[in-house]
C-alpha cells in the first residue's frame, strides 16, 4: 500500500510540475522507478492474493513478469515502445486475470484501480521519455523515495507545507 501511496504521490508531483505549480520535474528514470515501483509491488499484492494460480500463474511467468522485467531491470535498456507495451497489453492483462479471480467485488475494484494508476504513471514516463531512441533505466533496487518529487510531495492526508 505504500508503494501504491507514493507511486500516486509521484503522479500528483507531476501534475503540479505540469500544471506551474512548485514540485520539482521528475526525470524519465525517476518515473520509470516510481512506476516500475508500483507495479511490481502491485503483482507482489495479487500474488498474495491467491489470483496467479493455474493457468494466470502460467501468464505471470511467461508473459507479465518478462514484460516488467524488461522495463524494470537494473541496466535495462527501453524507450517508449517497451513502456507502451506495459500501458496497452501486459497490464490490460494483470487486469483481466484480476477481473476474473475469485477476489471479492472490493479487492477487485482495489486492484483494478492501482492497475489503473500504474498505467497512468507509465504513460507519464513515456510522455516524459527523451527523444532518443533508448534509455537506461535506473536500478531496479531504486527507491521510489529517492525520487526528488516524490519525496518532497505529501501523501493523501498530510498537509501541505
Amino acid at each position: 500500500m505504500k508503494k501504491l501511496m507514493l507511486l500516486a504521490a509521484g503522479i500528483v508531483a507531476v501534475a503540479l510540475s505540469a500544471c506551474g505549480g512548485t514540485a520539482p520535474t521528475l526525470t524519465f528514470q525517476q518515473q520509470v522507478a516510481i512506476a516500475c515501483g508500483g507495479a511490481k509491488g502491485e503483482i507482489a499484492i495479487l500474488q498474495g492474493d491467491g489470483v496467479f494460480t493455474g493457468g494466470a500463474a502460467d501468464t505471470l511467468t511467461k508473459t507479465i513478469q518478462p514484460a516488467i522485467g524488461k522495463a524494470c531491470s537494473a541496466g535495462a535498456t527501453i524507450g517508449k515502445p517497451d513502456l507502451q507495451t506495459l500501458v496497452n497489453a501486459t497490464l490490460p492483462l494483470v487486469k483481466s486475470l484480476v477481473d476474473s479471480s475469485s477476489l471479492s467485488p472490493d479487492k477487485i475494484k482495489t486492484a483494478d484501480a492501482a492497475i489503473d494508476t500504474g498505467m497512468l504513471a507509465f504513460n507519464v514516463a513515456i510522455s516524459l521519455a527523451p527523444s532518443v531512441a533508448a534509455t537506461t533505466a535506473p536500478a531496479s533496487g531504486a527507491s521510489v523515495a529517492s525520487a526528488p518529487a516524490a519525496a518532497s510531495t505529501p501523501l493523501a492526508g498530510e498537509p501541505l507545507k
